[in-house]
């Protein structure tokens, strides 16, 4: 039987760990980016978890357009496996992406302080 590949692991699992990360570090920021009076250090870590985020969902779109090819597909129970699995990733990328979308938006019309 052959292995998942990385990029499936990565939406499924880290792309969540990654947005939970980014918001429990904000949160942490929040003290210092009002002592300073500047965002900027809530941008940088969030913009970091955006990009990762959107980098696992086309990882994973990229495994899925390959898995899910009709001229790669054999039949085989591991083929379907695989592009499901990756299938489920580049959704679940997406929707940490979104999600990471949204709750950077209240930082750029909020201020820290309030």
């Amino acid at each position: 039987m052959n292995r998942m590949p990385a990029a499936a692991w990565l939406g499924l699992l880290a792309a969540p760990v990654v947005v939970l990360s980014v918001q429990s570090i904000d949160y942490a920021l929040v003290h210092v980016a009002c002592s300073h009076g500047s965002r900027l250090a809530l941008d940088i870590v969030s913009c970091i978890g955006l990009l990762f985020s959107g980098a696992t969902a086309w990882f994973a779109w990229r495994l899925w357009r390959s898995a899910s090819r009709p001229a790669a597909q054999s039949g085989t129970a591991n083929d379907a496996r695989v592009a499901f699995f990756a299938l489920m990733a580049m959704l679940v990328a997406a929707l940490c992406t979104l999600i990471q979308l949204m709750m950077w938006f209240p930082q750029w019309v909020l201020s820290p302080c309030r």
